[in-house]
C-alpha cells in the first residue's frame, strides 16, 4: 500500500468511533524521518535483527521478508511514529516479529514494541514460542491479514493500539494471563478472536466496530476470560459471541449497539456479571443467555 493509502486508512482509524482511545495523541510524529542519527535515533533496513533497544530513524518500504526481527530479551523497540510497510499479505511474514519463525531466533520475554504503525504484512506484529511478558502499545497495526498475533506466550499486553483493514484485528491463540485493554479493532472479519486453549484473558474496555463478522468472538476451547467494560457497534454478526462454557469466563459492563444478530451471544454455564446494554442489534432479543439493557 502506498504511503497516501497507509495514510488515508490511519486516519479513518482514528475518526470511527474508538469509544474515547485517543489515538491521534498516541503516535509521535518524529523530528526529522530524514535524519539518520537525530538525538539517538538508529537507522535500520528491512529485515534487521535487532539486539538491544532501539528508536527508530526511518520508515521501511515495501519489505519483502520480515521487517524486523527481535533478537533479545528486555528490550524495546520503539518506532517512533514511523512505519514499516510490507509487500503484501499472504504468506507468514510479519512486520515485527518475536517469534520462532523468525529466520535467525526464537521469541524472547520482556520486549516492548511501541509508537508506530505496521502494515502490508501477513501478520502486523508475532509474539510466539517464548516471547512472555511483551508489551504492544501505541501500534496502528492496519492492512494486515492479522494485525496483531499471539500465540503460546504467558502475559502478553496489548493496549493503546488499533488494528483493521484485514481478516484479524488482534488474535490470541492459547496464551496465558493475556491483558488487552483500551485498543480499537474495526474493518475486519472479526475484530477480536480468542483461540486454542487461551485462559485467565482479560478484555478491558476495547472498542470493536464495523467488522464483517463478530467483533469479540471466544471460541468453545477458551477457558477464564473477563469481558468487561467493551463497545461492540455495527458489527456484520454479534457485537460479543462467547462460546465458551465455564463459570470463570466472566461477561460484564458491555455495550453493543447495532450489530447484524446479537448484540452479546453467550453460551449457557458462562457467568452474566451484570451492566450489559444492548440496542438496535438485528436481533430482536438483543443478547442471549445474558441479561441486557437498553
Amino acid at each position: 500500500m502506498s504511503s497516501r493509502g497507509n495514510s488515508m486508512f490511519s486516519k479513518t482509524l482514528l475518526a470511527c468511533g474508538l469509544g474515547g482511545i485517543a489515538l491521534a495523541c498516541a503516535l509521535p510524529t518524529p523530528a526529522s524521518a530524514l535524519d539518520s542519527n537525530y538525538k539517538g535515533e538508529t537507522t535500520v533496513r528491512c529485515g534487521d535483527l535487532i539486539t538491544k533497544s532501539i528508536k527508530l530513524a526511518n520508515d521501511l518500504h515495501n519489505c519483502s521478508g520480515n521487517g524486523l526481527e527481535v533478537g533479545a530479551a528486555n528490550i524495546t523497540i520503539d518506532l517512533n511514529g514511523h512505519t514499516i510497510d510490507g509487500s503484501g499479505t499472504s504468506g507468514s511474514l510479519s512486520g515485527i516479529d518475536n517469534s520462532q519463525a523468525g529466520s535467525r531466533n526464537t521469541g524472547f520475554p520482556g520486549v516492548t514494541i511501541k509508537n508506530g504503525t505496521v502494515t502490508d504484512f501477513a501478520r502486523g506484529i508475532t509474539l510466539a514460542d517464548g516471547a512472555n511478558r511483551n508489551v504492544i502499545q501505541r501500534i496502528l497495526a492496519i492492512v494486515n491479514g492479522t494485525g496483531i498475533f499471539v500465540r503460546n506466550v504467558d502475559r502478553p499486553h496489548i493496549n493503546y493500539s488499533a488494528a483493521g483493514g484485514g481478516t484479524v484485528g488482534i488474535r490470541l491463540e492459547s496464551v496465558t494471563n493475556a491483558r488487552v485493554e483500551r485498543n480499537a479493532a474495526l474493518y475486519t472479519l472479526n475484530g477480536i478472536l480468542l483461540t486454542g486453549t487461551s485462559r485467565g484473558t482479560v478484555l478491558y474496555r476495547n472498542s470493536v466496530v464495523n467488522n464483517g463478522g463478530d467483533g469479540i468472538l471466544v471460541d468453545s476451547t477458551v477457558t477464564g476470560t473477563r469481558i468487561d467494560n467493551n463497545d461492540a457497534n455495527g458489527n456484520g454478526d454479534d457485537g460479543i459471541d462467547v462460546n465458551a462454557t465455564d463459570s470463570a469466563t466472566v461477561i460484564r459492563n458491555n455495550r453493543a449497539r447495532n450489530n447484524g444478530d446479537y448484540g452479546i451471544e453467550a453460551t449457557p454455564g458462562v457467568t452474566d456479571g451484570g451492566g450489559n446494554h444492548a440496542s438496535g442489534n438485528g436481533n430482536a432479543a438483543q443478547c442471549l443467555n445474558i441479561a441486557c439493557t437498553p
